[in-house]
């Protein structure tokens, strides 16, 4: 391996990944794995946060309730009346829609 300082300084993460391999070595395809990788975080259903959101909600507001001294029985009802309704607002209202991106063409001509 040929070992060069990087952008990160001396034989620093860029330096290590980017650097100039010798075409034999085994670690040679690393310099183009990082180039070509593109890593996100794996998309959520919409229907998944809402249940979430209503969970921990209607959760909050049960305890919240028996902590005032509601009876246990009302006050679970009524945690999930409102989780229901956390559940139908998160679910219709939550969330940005998805644009298409735009063309270069039509971004140039909003400027």
């Amino acid at each position: 391996m040929i070992w060069r300082r990087g952008a990160f300084g001396f034989l620093g993460a860029r330096s290590f990944l980017w650097s100039e391999r010798l075409p034999g070595s085994p670690a040679a395809g690393l310099a183009r794995i990082g180039a070509v990788m593109h890593l996100r975080q794996p998309s959520i259903d919409r229907g998944v946060t809402s249940f979430l959101w209503a969970l921990g909600l209607g959760l909050y507001l049960w305890l919240g309730m028996l902590a005032v001294g509601v009876d246990g029985a009302t006050a679970f009802i009524l945690s999930l009346l409102a989780a229901c309704a956390i559940f139908l607002v998160v679910r219709l209202y939550g969330g940005d829609e998805v644009r298409k991106p735009q063309s270069p063409k039509a971004r140039a001509g909003n400027r």
